[in-house]
């Protein structure tokens, strides 16, 4: 390569990265301006029932305190301050890029230790696991639980239950989609998706449940309408029907970077997005998208009663949707 060729490139090399910051700083201007029409979060919460159960569910949250992690975790405890918060879910993407190496990886102080430290999310976590997760140890995810004791994380998937009331109680399913999909890969025809442990696992949890209410956490969409990841071709295939003859409330997940609410209206379920915990991406909206928005915040749920609310909430302490489901 001549001398000119290498001037050029070594000229060019430094315009290209300027213009790839200045359009990712525009974008991210865009996504993250104030909305005036949105109600504030503590005008609309600071009468909510203190006697409910209140969760909190974060997403695609790993970046070690950048892109918008830090201010969501701030307005994360204030909101916790303001409703008592029980515990919250998260949906996966813990640690972004590669996962964490250990249980003892520094990345845990750096990530999370050191991010969400105020006493107010001093409440138990349960985790789910996100392709990023995988691409380090996702075992040393789970072992971490025997360091510290709010992070309550016993294996791939598995399940809880909360008491509501003397009569009613919630049954929280947590998914290792990642593993899903890749052993749904793994079968030679797929018809024999039942032979799968985790579905035959999570067919006899819900088949077996009393619960008033049912929530699934994982980290892929069954619907999504970014156009970044979009609908994952195998939830559908493999977890939508599940779904359907249980008639789960809600699968709240992660993997776009957006809020979303979507539903097959011909059956129960609820699926939300909540991938918004550090770093939001563009969405836009297809045939089950019933609210759809790109912007950092968390996912607050409530239940109270005979009714369960779902707040999306910004990092800039803002309502930007609301949906109560009773029954």
């Amino acid at each position: 390569m001549n001398k000119n060729k290498v001037l050029k490139i070594t000229l060019i090399i430094p315009i290209l990265i300027l213009f790839g910051t200045l359009l990712l700083t525009s974008c991210l201007d865009q996504l993250f301006t104030p909305h005036a029409n949105f109600p504030n979060a503590k005008e609309l919460l600071n009468q909510h029932e203190i006697d409910a159960t209140h969760f909190f569910v974060l997403s695609d949250w790993g970046f070690n305190g950048d892109f918008g992690q830090q201010i969501v975790a701030n307005q994360m405890a204030q909101i916790s301050k303001l409703v008592g918060l029980n515990f919250i879910l998260t949906c996966g993407d813990n640690f972004q890029y590669n996962g964490v190496e250990s249980s003892t990886d520094n990345l845990w102080k750096l990530n999370y230790e050191n991010i969400y430290n105020d006493s107010a999310l001093q409440v138990p976590w349960y985790p789910a696991l996100g392709n990023h997760d995988y691409y380090g140890n996702p075992d040393a995810e789970i072992e971490y639980s025997t360091i510290n004791s709010l992070w309550n994380f016993p294996s791939r998937y598995y399940s809880f239950t909360k008491i509501l009331n003397s009569r009613d109680k919630a049954l929280f399913i947590v998914l290792d989609t990642q593993g899903l999909i890749n052993d749904y890969h793994n079968l030679t025809d797929s018809t024999q998706s039942d032979s799968i442990p985790e579905i035959k696992w999570l067919n006899k949890v819900l088949s077996n449940s009393t619960a008033k209410w049912i929530f699934v956490t994982g980290h892929h969409p069954v619907y999504s309408a970014s156009t970044y990841h979009g609908d994952t071709y195998e939830m559908k295939e493999l977890i939508k029907p599940i779904f359907d003859q249980y008639s789960v409330d809600f699968y709240i997940c992660g993997h776009d970077h957006h809020f979303e609410q979507a539903k097959d209206t011909a059956f129960s379920t609820n699926y939300i997005v909540t991938g918004t915990g550090a770093y939001p991406r563009p969405v836009e909206g297809n045939s089950h998208t019933i609210f759809a928005l790109a912007e950092l915040g968390f996912s607050y749920f409530s239940i109270y009663n005979q009714t369960v609310s779902l707040y999306f909430v910004t990092a800039e302490g803002k309502i930007a949707y609301t949906y109560s489901l009773k029954k």
